[in-house]
């Protein structure tokens, strides 16, 4: 009976998987022949799969009411913008009445809460029109839409693929009928565990209809059929919508019962273009008139009509249904969220939160809100709508924290009669941590603490909460306003300011995260999520401030050139103070940290808790890489510097000269302000540390000579121009290292300095063509020259061979080889040997231990190693050798 059992068992799960593989295919574009649904938004990086559509629904199913069960055994499988399938716990969630619900089986929409990202939520509907999902978590936003009309291909995207967007314009009206709560009140989070449920009327013009009757096919279908496919069209759009008010707002909209009666197919009673606020008027008389005041808590008419308008704090009021949307093509994630949600969000209290005032944020700027820069990128900025100060085209999927303020109030104040129970989801914890003083044009990071007594994964989203009106795009020199744009809630409690990446690369100004670089105050705000529940989220928010000292910037001074460290070798580690230690910032201690892998990781702590006095002797650590960055972190403070360059450990610098000449002489035209251009090709890759250039001239008179060179991808750089009044001919090598500039007749020597600086050359690349120019300014004097020179230096690096405690009769051969070859050498040791290869990129291409034998004997065999040097490494205990190897 057991072994039956588990046979049982074991088909179930291998059904289950094979299931899973079933429902999704990933499909190359070329072999998709449906006719493709209709898109807005056009992502430039997308999946395409095959979706068996009915296999999904007989999975979906068995999913529980979330009303009914916190917990469901249902786990579906998606697959994500990374093209992986992930899992999810399903739950019935459904945006219309039971009633109206009942009606329509066909239209059905769930909530999923991840398991191989328990940050994850999906939102998403199964319709005629085929499957729409939106998925937030801590690792990002994506996307899957119907990507033809037969619901049989689905595409898959990220937020960030998208690219392009439509005008669109937003009105506000403020309230009329309604004392308003005061969006600065106390701040009221959602963070009560309960879930409020809204009744809503969504009307609809018919020109809307239209759009979704041709789009579902069903010009000559029944009456009934066309409401059915608007009725669809509208459910998706609401299970977004709603995905997010969920997660942000513990609040969810309900279509009521008889949400078909404002769905007009062939006449209406609304103007399609909200004209002097005509269509805004009529959505309020349409909705009441046929859906009664007293039967919905928030009214909204969507449209073909460009534009939205919506009043603010009208749920549960007269005005209740003063707000509508309008575009040409209403669909998809920008009419969903960057549309439909941004005027629901202003009927809930929200105002615009951008700082710019171009284009479309020209006269919509509410100023005590401006807490974003540029046009923003939350729901109620207005991503892709404000010209130069777009920072992206379309808005991220959640509220920023001035929205959550203003409509956590107004929910909880006037607008608080939705039906309330309880969401089981224990609001989070948050700690943004103590002030801070730090020094100007300096980075920082902002570290957040939270917890949950649920244990539910959680998300943090910093933000600069500044809202003085500012010139946008944000400047280092801007004594107030918001200089940070808002990033996607993370599953990291620290954010980097500006990100890392731009750090590293040198950037502390990019375009939407500028450091300021004069004193100034900041106040941060961290948003704590909680989406554990399929009930709605909980947040959690707190606050922090940063003042810069007129003091910096703290930087890295050392490693700043090509450089390479022995292991274990003593090397220094030098920065600039700045004033760090006083002016309010009285930062005594710091530490200095070292990564082997570009600064992915900081495994390597070279000094801990050591003064902050501008240098500091280290030891190298026992690495072997080429990309090793050095980062100094203040103690008790938050900000911290990184090295200008990467270096290497295990490796040495190699200096190589090479001279190109041109023995050619030519004729300068007499009197032009053109250039004579010759070029030099440099066939080799290398980055330049030194350029001497030798130019040998016959002029009567070299005041009339101009001489410039142009390196590869470089400006223009003068080596000579039009000095040294009287002198004949030159015969000169150009150094930036050479004697200072004299001048004589003839003008010769071994090495002077030129007019520009050819140091100017050094870290860039010189392979390619080297231009230079040669010109006669003045008529009268004809000149020659007879050749010339470019002699420029490249440094390299070439891996260390190390032995540290060398072992006896050590071999290894042949050397060069294959990629097979044999390690010998006399054991006076029981421990286990390790053998390693490393390529000169510092990556583990071979790693294995062996048992000790005595005499130690070992064929390493490197499969598929490309040709070039690679460093084995054996270690046993404290004896170490390192060799250099060559593939052949």
């Amino acid at each position: 009976m057991m072994k039956k059992l588990l046979f049982t068992f074991a088909m179930i799960f291998a059904t289950l998987g094979l299931f899973a593989q079933s429902v999704w295919q990933s499909v190359d574009e070329r072999l998709v022949t449906g006719e493709k649904s209709s898109r807005v938004s056009h992502p430039a990086t997308y999946l395409l799969y095959a979706l068996n559509l009915d296999a999904l629904k007989i999975q979906l199913a068995a999913a529980p009411s979330r009303l009914q069960t916190l917990e469901s055994n249902v786990i579906v499988s998606f697959p994500t913008d990374q093209g992986d399938l992930q899992k999810f716990h399903i739950f019935e969630a459904s945006v219309m009445h039971p009633q109206l619900a009942a009606q329509h089986p066909e239209i059905q929409s769930y909530v999923g809460k991840g398991i191989d990202d328990p940050t994850a939520t999906m939102r998403f509907s199964v319709t005629p029109f085929g499957l729409h999902a939106m998925t937030f978590s801590g690792h990002g936003a994506y996307y899957i839409d119907s990507y033809t009309k037969d619901g049989k291909h689905s595409i898959v995207y990220s937020r960030q693929s998208l690219t392009t967007t439509n005008s669109f314009e937003c009105n506000v009206v403020e309230p009329v009928d309604l004392v308003p709560n005061p969006s600065d009140a106390p701040q009221i989070q959602s963070n009560n565990s309960l879930f409020k449920t809204y009744r809503l009327a969504m009307a609809c013009t018919i020109e809307y209809a239209d759009f979704h009757v041709d789009e579902a096919g069903l010009g000559g279908g029944t009456l009934e059929q066309k409401k059915a496919a608007v009725l669809a069209a509208m459910v998706i759009t609401m299970t977004r919508v709603n995905g997010i008010y969920e997660r942000d707002f513990a609040l969810t909209m309900e279509l009521v019962a008889n949400n078909e009666d404002v769905i007009f197919i062939e006449s209406d009673n609304f103007d399609n273009f909200n004209t002097n606020n005509i269509l805004l008027d009529q959505s309020q008389e349409v909705i009441d008139d046929i859906i009664g005041s007293a039967n919905y808590d928030i009214g909204h008419t969507v449209s073909t009509g460009g534009g939205g308008v919506a009043q603010l704090q009208s749920p549960c009021s007269n005005s209740k249904a003063r707000g509508i949307t309008g575009l040409d093509a209403p669909v998809g994630d920008p009419y969903d969220v960057d549309y439909v949600s941004h005027e629901m969000g202003h009927q809930w209290g929200c105002s615009h939160t951008f700082n710019g005032d171009q284009g479309g944020c020209n006269g919509n700027r509410t100023a005590s809100s401006a807490f974003e820069p540029g046009s923003g990128s939350t729901i109620m900025g207005y991503s892709g709508l404000c010209n130069s100060q777009n920072v992206q085209f379309f808005s991220d999927p959640y509220f920023h924290a001035r929205s959550l303020i203003q409509g956590s109030n107004f929910i909880n104040g006037g607008g608080n009669c939705g039906v309330v129970v309880p969401n089981g989801n224990t609001a989070p914890t948050a700690d943004a941590g103590p002030n801070h003083t730090i020094p100007f044009g300096t980075a920082f990071v902002m570290r957040g603490v939270a917890t949950d007594a649920d244990g539910d994964a959680l998300t943090y989203c910093w933000e600069q909460y500044d809202n003085e009106i500012a010139t946008q795009p944000p400047v280092a020199t801007s004594g107030g306003g918001p200089n940070f744009r808002t990033l996607m809630p993370s599953a990291s409690p620290d954010r980097y300011f500006p990100k890392f990446s731009d750090v590293l690369a040198g950037n502390l100004t990019p375009t939407w995260e500028v450091v300021p670089n004069v004193a100034r105050n900041m106040e941060f705000s961290l948003v704590v999520r909680d989406d554990g529940s399929p009930l709605g989220g909980q947040t959690q928010r707190a606050t922090t401030n940063v003042v810069f000292a007129n003091a910096g910037p703290f930087r890295v001074t050392s490693q700043s050139l090509l450089e390479a460290w022995p292991q274990n070798s003593a090397q220094t580690v030098t920065w600039d103070v700045a004033g760090t230690t006083a002016n309010g910032i009285n930062t005594a201690l710091v530490t200095i940290k070292m990564s082997a892998d570009g600064g992915a990781t900081w495994p390597y702590v070279l000094a801990e808790n050591t003064a902050n006095d501008g240098s500091e002797a280290i030891t190298a650590p026992d690495v072997i890489s080429t990309n090793c960055r050095i980062m100094i972190e203040a103690v008790d403070n938050i900000f911290y510097a990184v090295n200008s360059r990467a270096f290497a450990v295990g490796y040495e610098v190699v200096t190589t000269c090479n001279t190109y000449t041109n023995n050619t002489p030519f004729a300068l035209t007499d009197g032009s302000t053109a250039f004579n251009v010759k070029t030099i090709a440099v066939p080799a890759a290398g980055t330049i540390s030194d350029v001497n250039i030798t130019v040998n001239a016959t002029h009567a008179n070299i005041q009339n000579l101009n001489i410039a060179v142009i390196r590869p991808g470089g400006a223009l750089t003068n080596i000579f121009n039009q000095s040294c009044p009287g002198s004949a001919n030159m015969n000169v090598t150009f150094d930036a290292e050479g004697a200072p500039f004299a001048c004589a007749s003839p003008l010769a020597g071994n090495m002077i300095t030129p007019t520009g600086s050819l140091a100017a050359m050094y870290g860039f690349n010189q392979q390619g063509n080297w231009q230079f120019g040669f010109r006669d300014l003045v008529a009268g004097d004809a000149g020659t020259i007879n050749s010339f020179a470019l002699e420029v230096c490249s440094e390299s690096l070439a891996p260390l061979a190390t032995t540290q405690f060398a072992f006896a009769d050590f071999a290894l051969y042949p050397n060069p080889n294959t990629g097979d070859f044999t390690i010998r050498f006399a054991s006076s040791s029981n421990k286990p040997i390790a053998v390693g290869v490393h390529d000169m990129r510092g990556r583990v291409i071979y790693d294995q231990s062996f048992e000790n034998n005595g005499v130690f004997v070992q064929d390493i065999r490197l499969n598929r190693a490309q040709s070039g040097i690679y460093l084995v490494s054996v270690q046993q205990g404290d004896q170490k050798t390192v060799k250099r190897i060559v593939v052949e």
